[in-house]
């Protein structure tokens, strides 16, 4: 080995065959340096537009086409600036809008101005209450066409949290903070990601096992807090840290025989099991520490909210952007009527919004639910259309009707002022506005009130699961699978409170 060495370093300094042949390679790389340091510039625009890439002159040399995304006519440095804000904040109502849009545009009437040769000391400058809703707008459809070849969107809903689900109205009243703001002062613009696959982009942020915890999360939301008798659709701390580990009997190939029975021939469902099987070998689980820094930074991040009585819940960026998961995850398959049939997701019948937070009908089975904000001018339309939706009687004043299936809709006043029958609720109110919870907090002890009545609703397992392939919409059919799991829920409590 030494000899050879001694023979390359002569080689080199001889000027052999290896000396020369690197020579000649960097004379290349000099030739070309320039060249690849432009198409380098070139690639790093914002996007390739129609036709671009290699061009090939007549001489044969080929050189790189400049490229960039076709942008909206008009777009320019203030559009980048809002839409970089949107990015960074994920979300913005309209009086954040205001407070992003003001120095923004101001900043373009100083440009504009000195490139006029006006002095900016004359510019009356704006401030956020001069910034309009039709400004917003203009604003966000520029955005939303900048962004399509990106495969993102720019979406806007109301938000159900923003209302204050546990104030008043759970008590009957009307909320006054409800009547007097205006809808677009309740709306949210969410930058949100096309992607067949929303929870795609989640992996760049989070470690496998804490997506898989996420994903536990959402079936406890969705479909074990989420029945006809009780859609809760939210979850304490103590529950969520039950979800810290899988379920130990999710690698198991039966319980209790039902396997046994259910067909030999499924090979593909074999290989299924087999799968989710080796995953759950694989999801080892997380500490309660973990788990608890996870749900603070959820809620950092804005997507989930945590209420003032310690419940978590999606928010409105986590429902506008997970949205398409969620109907094909936990949504039975469409069958003929589907608008009465019992669906895990729902949406207001005023808004046409996912509804996860609002009122419900007093029949467990019936699809109908509203937001509270929207309560009022769907019972105003209704009158309008059709005056069979409310009852005036002497018994009692006013009371509403529901338009499919015709039972009592929430509170009554008598002539005598005696208030009958009560509201309904999906979301924390479903929980809160219990007797069952009520008691409990008054001992110092809602967290035992929230699992006490989940035990009486509901005997399952926190395990979760896809709503595809489940039979029926009934709630004894819904909880059918889940029965042989009340036995099982201590084993798992355990497994979590090991850790």
């Amino acid at each position: 080995m030494p000899s050879s060495s001694r023979k390359r370093a002569r080689s080199d300094a001889d000027g052999g065959r290896s000396a020369r042949r690197r020579s000649r390679r960097e004379e290349d790389g000099d030739a070309n340096g320039s060249d690849n340091d432009d198409s380098r510039g070139e690639d790093s625009l914002a996007g390739p537009s129609n036709g671009g890439g290699m061009d090939v002159d007549d001489d044969g040399a080929s050189s790189n086409a400049q490229s960039s995304w076709r942008l909206p006519a008009g777009y320019d440095d203030s559009n980048r600036a809002f839409l970089q804000a949107l990015m960074a904040h994920g979300a913005l109502t309209f009086q954040q809008a205001q407070q992003v849009l003001a120095p923004i545009l101001n900043v373009k009437k100083n440009l504009e101005a000195t490139a006029a040769g006006a002095s900016p000391t004359e510019i009356q400058h704006l401030s956020p209450e001069d910034v309009t809703f039709d400004t917003l707008r203009h604003y966000i459809n520029q955005a939303k066409a900048a962004l399509v070849p990106l495969d993102f969107d720019i979406r806007s809903a109301t938000n159900e949290r923003s209302m204050g689900s546990g104030g008043s109205r759970g008590s009957g009243g009307q909320s006054s903070s409800t009547n007097s703001s205006s809808s677009n002062d309740r709306r949210v613009w969410v930058l949100v990601s096309t992607d067949k696959d929303p929870k795609s982009h989640l992996a760049v942020l989070f470690t496998p096992r804490k997506l898989a915890f996420i994903h536990r999360l959402l079936d406890a939301l969705f479909d074990t807090y989420n029945t006809p008798r009780i859609e809760a659709l939210c979850i304490t701390e103590q529950q969520a840290l039950k979800l810290s580990r899988p379920p130990r009997t999710a690698a198991r190939p039966s319980v209790g025989g039902e396997a046994d029975g259910a067909g030999a021939g499924a090979g593909a469902g074999a290989d299924a099991d087999g799968n989710a099987a080796a995953a759950a070998a694989r999801d080892k689980g997380l500490k309660h520490s973990v788990v608890l820094s996870l749900l603070a930074s959820l809620v950092r991040q804005g997507w989930l909210a945590k209420s003032a009585q310690g419940f978590y819940a999606l928010t409105t960026r986590a429902l506008l952007e997970l949205e398409p998961f969620l109907v094909d995850q936990y949504n039975e398959e469409p069958t003929g009527t589907t608008a009465t049939t019992w669906q895990r997701i729902k949406y207001c019948a005023a808004c046409r919004e996912l509804i996860t937070s609002g009122l419900r009908c007093a029949t467990p089975t019936c699809t109908l639910r509203l937001h509270d904000h929207c309560e009022e001018a769907f019972w105003r339309s209704q009158a309008a259309r059709n005056t069979t939706t409310t009852t005036t009687n002497s018994n009692h004043r006013h009371r509403h009707r529901c338009p499919q299936c015709d039972a009592p809709w929430g509170k009554a006043e008598d002539a005598n002022g005696e208030v009958e029958g009560k509201l309904h609720f999906i979301g924390e109110r479903a929980i809160t506005s219990t007797d069952v919870y009520r008691r409990k907090k008054r001992q110092g002890r809602p967290s035992e009130g929230v699992d006490e009545l989940m035990r009486t609703l509901q005997p399952r397992a926190a395990t979760g699961g896809s709503g595809r392939g489940r039979t029926g919409g009934g709630e004894d059919e819904v909880a059918a699978p889940f029965r042989q799991a009340a036995s099982r829920r201590r084993e798992v409590a355990a497994d979590g409170e090991d850790e």
